[in-house]
């Protein structure tokens, strides 16, 4: 596969990824530049496999399957990198956070992408697992914890 194929074959994914990168960086500028690298650094890493790899997709199904395998990939070094950033970035990062949002954006930048790639991906705790290479328990507490979190305030706001 050619690399202009391969970006061709993942541009459709490109809001979905966005939206992946906007939850780990709420600045366009910052989560535009978080996809760029991503895919960038999961070129050069997955090169040989990708370039190796003599796709002739005829169905529309096989398409979808092997855009999932790159999507998945891709969220692999978006997370990576994306969580890193949003560590380093996370005062400067303070300022540009959407206020309808503040308490999602406020949790801690693993448990808000694992909460989004559960509920906003609909992906199982396995792929989480293998995206995030963490074991199946911290995955699950991610999600608990997260979602106890966003409970709780949501109901210190029902309750006043």
């Amino acid at each position: 596969m050619k690399r202009k194929d391969f970006f061709q074959l993942v541009s459709p994914l490109s809001d979905k990824l966005y939206r992946f990168a906007f939850t780990l960086l709420p600045d366009d500028l910052q989560a535009e530049q978080l996809i760029i690298d991503s895919l960038n650094a999961y070129l050069l890493k997955e090169k040989k496999n990708i370039l190796r790899r003599e796709v002739d997709v005829t169905s529309k199904k096989d398409m979808q399957i092997l855009r999932r395998f790159y999507f998945k990939g891709i969220l692999r070094y978006l997370s990576d990198i994306g969580i890193r950033r949003a560590i380093q970035l996370g005062e400067q990062m303070r300022l540009s956070r959407p206020e309808d949002y503040a308490v999602f954006y406020g949790l801690d930048p693993k448990i808000r992408f694992v909460i989004a790639l559960r509920y906003e991906a609909q992906l199982s705790v396995e792929e989480i697992e293998d995206i995030l290479q963490l074991p199946r328990f911290e995955v699950i507490e991610k999600i608990h914890n997260g979602r106890f979190l966003l409970l709780n305030d949501l109901n210190k706001g029902v309750s006043l």
